[in-house]
């Protein structure tokens, strides 16, 4: 095969089908036309590859190929509009699915908090063994309120949202085991608990609330939620129902990830609250209000927002391309 030849006599279809890619937008026509100069390309590599491999000419028709196949197969470019429904339907929908597994959740390390604390108030000889006497009153007078205020508020916010970021995104990542979640709930109830146990026996409880409730309503509700979400990854892989295993995990592996980004924003915000609120001067009753307006925030998207998501017809768990191939079925 004479290469010259050969390339010669297709080098303006390649040259159209390069152009095509590069076109921001495609008529109903141009995108026929891209995917049958795209097929004709293809073979022509085949072709080139077989008979006369010129790397040169390989390379530059490979490159067209992968542009042009990008082109067709990618999705069509992000809009605003796209952007503005991730975050309106999209996040409270994936919100919505997980929502009695962190109401359970969160009612189960609330039981586990309450436990902890009233047995550690009516056995003092176990308190002591964990947080002997000395601590409990250095805790009670001065390094549980210092807490909040002995570093600037920026870093203070930056520092306490890359800590619970991480956390809820490590209980999502390992939530596939189903142990790590379960852990972490457990392990910060019980901590909670003999805290609030070492703030009530030094007779400091108002402390103690005023600087937990604030930022605490939104972080915690941010923490069942992502020990949810892990919790049912590991369901939809052990208890798939109708699905593949593979399908249920993708499925509920996008719904996870939007829950994610959703928790990522709500922890931010609890950070900026617990960096410039919890430890300022404000009026504890005013601090406490913003942390329970915060708190009903949240949970009016994750009930209102999103069973409203869900009753237009918003999925997580499924892909444009896989909501276009759904059909009803009997049964």
């Amino acid at each position: 095969m004479d290469i010259d030849v050969f390339a010669s006599a297709r080098s303006a279809g390649w040259q159209r089908l390069q152009a095509l890619s590069a076109q921001r937008r495609l008529t109903g026509a141009e995108a026929d036309e891209l995917v049958r100069l795209y097929r004709q390309g293809a073979t022509h590599l085949s072709l080139l590859r077989t008979n006369a491999p010129d790397p040169v000419l390989v390379s530059q028709l490979s490159v067209t190929l992968v542009k042009a196949r990008s082109r067709i197969a990618s999705p069509h470019d992000l809009t605003w509009s796209q952007v503005l429904g991730f975050f309106t339907r999209t996040i409270p929908s994936a919100l919505y699915r997980v929502r009695w597994w962190a109401v359970a959740t969160a009612l189960l390390s609330v039981l586990v908090a309450v436990i902890s604390g009233w047995w550690s108030v009516t056995h003092p000889e176990l308190l002591a063994a964990v947080v002997p006497p000395v601590e409990q009153r250095e805790i009670a007078e001065h390094a549980f309120a210092s807490y909040y205020s002995e570093y600037p508020s920026a870093s203070f916010s930056a520092q306490v949202w890359t800590n619970n970021a991480f956390i809820a995104a490590l209980c999502v990542a390992t939530g596939i085991t189903g142990l790590y979640p379960a852990h972490v709930m457990f392990e910060n109830a019980l901590n909670v608990g003999v805290m609030g146990a070492v703030m009530h026996v030094q007779d400091a409880d108002w402390v103690f609330w005023s600087l937990i409730l604030p930022h605490g309503l939104l972080e915690l509700s941010c923490v069942f939620v992502a020990g949810a979400a892990g919790m049912r990854l590991a369901w939809a892989w052990l208890v798939p129902g109708t699905r593949t295993r593979r399908q249920s995990l993708a499925e509920e592996g996008r719904t996870t990830m939007a829950v994610v980004v959703a928790l990522t924003i709500a922890l931010g915000v609890s950070g900026l609250v617990e960096g410039f609120v919890t430890g300022s001067h404000m009026d504890p009753w005013l601090k406490i209000g913003l942390g329970a307006l915060l708190f009903a925030g949240f949970w009016v998207v994750v009930f209102g927002v999103g069973r409203r998501a869900v009753l237009i017809g918003t999925d997580p768990g499924l892909n444009q391309e896989e909501r276009a191939s759904l059909v009803p079925v009997a049964g």
